[in-house]
């Protein structure tokens, strides 16, 4: 071994910077108190997003409620939106409706003593609810009594449109649709 030994030779220098001012040993106080304060505020917004959380929930239930009643609101609109249509349709059927009653007295009157109505219908068209299906047939008549009849009618203000009559021996069917004059 060596008996050399080494050292260290320092000299003082002058040039090395001075102690840091005493301010700066403040540094870790603040560096603490903000740990404590992050600490805080992450523990105010951890609660606040679990209030928030719950309130989300109960929002979400709620929507749920409001939507299934607005279902429920909607369909019973729908139905009844149904029911004014169809009443609305009613309405238009019995304003297009006239009494047939005038007008099957006026055929009736139409018709002499031997003559015989074996079948007078009146229908309405689903189209059309003012305009009615003429179909009458007539025993023992002739030409003339249906010249009667819609002599009749007209007094009533309805006028034959596309008459068809058939004659087959003393049987005479008479189809037309009566359409009032004032349409």
């Amino acid at each position: 071994m060596s008996e050399y030994i080494c050292h260290d030779f320092k000299t003082p220098r002058n040039d090395t910077s001075k102690r840091l001012p005493d301010t700066f040993k403040a540094i870790p106080v603040l560096f603490y108190v903000s740990l404590v304060g992050a600490a805080y505020f992450m523990t105010v917004d951890w609660i606040a997003y679990k209030n928030a959380q719950q309130e989300k929930l109960q929002a979400e239930t709620r929507k749920a409620m409001i939507d299934e009643e607005k279902n429920k609101l909607d369909a019973e609109k729908v139905e009844l939106d149904q029911e004014t249509a169809k009443a609305e349709g009613l309405a238009k059927w019995m304003e297009g409706a006239r009494n047939v009653q005038p007008i099957s007295a006026a055929i009736a009157r139409s018709m002499p003593l031997e003559v015989r109505l074996s079948d007078l219908t009146l229908e309405r068209s689903a189209q059309v609810p003012s305009n009615l299906a003429l179909s009458l047939r007539i025993n023992g008549g002739s030409i003339t009594e249906i010249g009667m009849m819609e002599t009749g009618l007209s007094r009533l203000q309805y006028r034959s449109v596309s008459p068809q009559q058939s004659k087959d021996g003393d049987v005479i069917e008479y189809k037309s649709t009566l359409v009032r004059q004032d349409q």
